[in-house]
């Protein structure tokens, strides 16, 4: 349960920030010529508060990648750069 309560902490923390910042973050923030937020490996679009807390962010590109998997790629991610956490859910039969 403390995983959720930090996820929702993160989530609600975003969205307060971008509130005092002057940006509604429900209007939409992405490039619609760049699409949706989306993997870099899978290709895969991502969906629901993930496709709001990836497109709320201030990059150019939608791609996104885990840290293992740009070192796979052999790139690198910028010093000083931080994570943006998603939340993971399945439905389970």
């Amino acid at each position: 349960m403390a995983a959720q309560n930090t996820a929702y902490q993160v989530i609600t923390d975003r969205i307060t920030t971008l509130l005092e910042q002057g940006t509604v973050p429900w209007q939409k923030p992405w490039n619609a010529e760049q699409g949706q937020p989306r993997s870099l490996v899978s290709k895969k679009e991502y969906r629901g508060i993930n496709l709001w807390i990836l497109g709320s962010m201030a990059y150019e590109s939608p791609y996104w990648l885990t840290f293992n998997q740009a070192k796979g790629l052999e790139g690198c991610v910028r010093k000083g750069e931080k994570s943006t956490p998603i939340v993971f859910w399945k439905v389970y039969d």
